[in-house]
């Protein structure tokens, strides 16, 4: 993998050396990358929502005419709040951005309460609150705090509060767009029109991949999204490997916290890339384990994941292997597992409580092995 686009790209992001490599790896991967939040300023916000918005899915919600309308109605005052909001988030993941985490039955709730907003235009009575001091909130609304730039939670939160804070997210995702598109406007984009298949064909081809790892399910009802991701329209240096179809099996306006399925594919040999299940619904439900628990089991695994991989994908004796728990929501229920075939590289994530696979990607590089979290680069640099 050409490393030039990487280092231009994230040189000035302030974020650790392991989160840029995680989001580029995302990136260039096509995956709903874990939940990271950057310091957004001029050209380098639009640089960022340019590559990342469309790998995420975050830019991408479905609107539908009154959320679009609801957006579009806020005043420039309001506006202007939230561009002050998104200047001063610094924090690196989004639960920095709050008070607390949100519990999983309240990820769970807001989930369900997320598609009542986005399908059902279910808004909420009233904004969120606003004040400049932490000493002047009353400790039992949703409340945006100045002077430690957080949304502040109450220790329990009512369905109203919860569509307080899905509306005040998805009006400050909607400002960073508009903000970032004042920026982009000549940025060329890496998403270009599908060529060469029908949409149709890429569907079917992602669900023969997602039944082949999770079985039939619902989800083969839900609404599809492809994108053409084309890096090497933008940057020759990338490389076409890096060219890739996105097919997204996405629920009736759900958005970041909804469970969801993803198929990446080639773009010249529509060979499956990656597939995926992901989304807060979906690890909220999961098994939590605490750090040192969740480590044994994961060795206790490590056969029980070779035998599925080799059952799945044919794949038998990886030559070595490396493990680390997923924590992209905080939670220790899933390990990811990168294993080296010869020249291929299968990387896993492991549901430790059903002791199934929730996601494979196959690469014919890996930093995992070379990346080292304790300086903060990469060792084959």
């Amino acid at each position: 993998m050409n490393n030039n686009f990487d280092r231009e790209l994230f040189s000035n992001i302030d974020i650790t050396e392991e989160y840029k490599k995680e989001l580029f790896e995302n990136c260039k991967k096509g995956k709903r990358a874990g939940d990271l939040r950057f310091r957004y300023s001029g050209a380098l916000c639009a640089l960022i929502v340019t590559v990342i918005f469309g790998c995420t899915g975050a830019g991408s919600y479905a609107y539908y005419r009154s959320v679009q309308a609801r957006m579009e109605a806020m005043p420039e005052t309001e506006i202007h709040e939230y561009v002050l909001d998104l200047e001063s988030d610094t924090g690196v993941t989004i639960d920095d951005a709050y008070s607390r985490k949100l519990t999983d039955e309240e990820a769970l709730r807001v989930a369900e309460l997320e598609r009542k907003y986005n399908a059902e235009a279910t808004f909420p009575a009233e904004d969120v609150k606003r004040v400049e001091k932490l000493s002047d909130w009353d400790g039992k609304s949703v409340c945006y705090v100045e002077e430690d730039h957080k949304l502040h939670f109450p220790d329990t939160m009512t369905d109203e509060q919860l569509l307080s804070f899905i509306d005040y997210q998805t009006k400050k995702d909607y400002v960073m767009e508009k903000e970032a598109e004042k920026e982009a406007d000549n940025t060329p984009s890496p998403y270009v029109d599908v060529e060469n298949v029908s949409e149709d064909e890429l569907v079917k081809i992602g669900e023969a991949a997602l039944i082949k790892l999770f079985g039939e399910g619902d989800f083969l009802n839900w609404n599809t999204r492809v994108t053409a991701f084309k890096p090497s329209s933008t940057d020759p240096e990338v490389g076409k490997s890096h060219d890739m179809y996105n097919i997204y099996w996405e629920q009736t306006g759900g958005s970041g916290y909804s469970t969801a399925y993803q198929v990446c594919l080639g773009m010249y040999d529509l060979r499956v890339i990656a597939a995926a299940v992901d989304g807060k619904e979906y690890v909220a439900q999961l098994k939590d384990y605490t750090e040192a628990e969740a480590l044994k089991k994961a060795d206790a695994d490590k056969e029980k994941v070779y035998a599925a991989v080799e059952a799945l994908y044919g794949y038998k004796n990886p030559i070595r292997e490396k493990h680390e728990i997923c924590d992209d929501y905080g939670d220790a229920s899933r390990i990811r597992y990168v294993m080296q075939y010869e020249d291929t590289y299968v990387d896993v994530t492991w549901n430790l409580g059903e002791e199934k696979l929730s996601s494979v990607e196959f690469y014919e590089e890996s930093y995992f092995f070379d990346f080292d979290p304790e300086t903060g680069t990469f060792i084959n640099q």
